[in-house]
């Protein structure tokens, strides 16, 4: 899969990127459209702001270089083991947000400012 890596300020390369298969409660995307955000463009020009770069997100465990693009659009290719409520071939919006689940906020469905793991709810 072609994907814009981010590596630095200013540094963001069109990369082939290897895809696994889906883990616990992940799902594989046939990917139609992908944005790129205000976020994204502020960590090409002078980031890092919200990539992890000294240290894996305390979330996905990820750190750059890092793929961009999480406002995205596309069809369910697989699902892995405990994936509920979606199958191949549904098409999917995604919300990428992490959620602790326990946060006032979250438990009053607003998602959108809930804290992440180990974040002040």
């Amino acid at each position: 899969m072609k994907a814009a890596v981010w590596y630095g300020a200013r540094d963001v390369r069109v990369e082939d990127v290897p895809l696994g298969a889906p883990g616990p409660g992940e799902v594989a995307l046939d990917v139609a459209y992908c944005g790129i955000c205000g976020s994204d463009l502020h960590e090409y020009a002078d980031g890092p702001h919200a990539i992890p770069v000294d240290e894996p997100h305390p979330e996905s465990g990820r750190e750059a270089p890092l793929t961009l693009g999480h406002e995205f659009c596309g069809t369910v290719a697989e699902v892995g083991p405990g994936v509920t409520g979606v199958r191949p071939g549904d098409r999917v919006a995604v919300e990428p947000h992490y959620r602790c689940g326990d946060c006032p906020r979250c438990l009053a469905g607003s998602t959108t400012c809930a804290a992440t793991s180990g974040s002040p709810g």
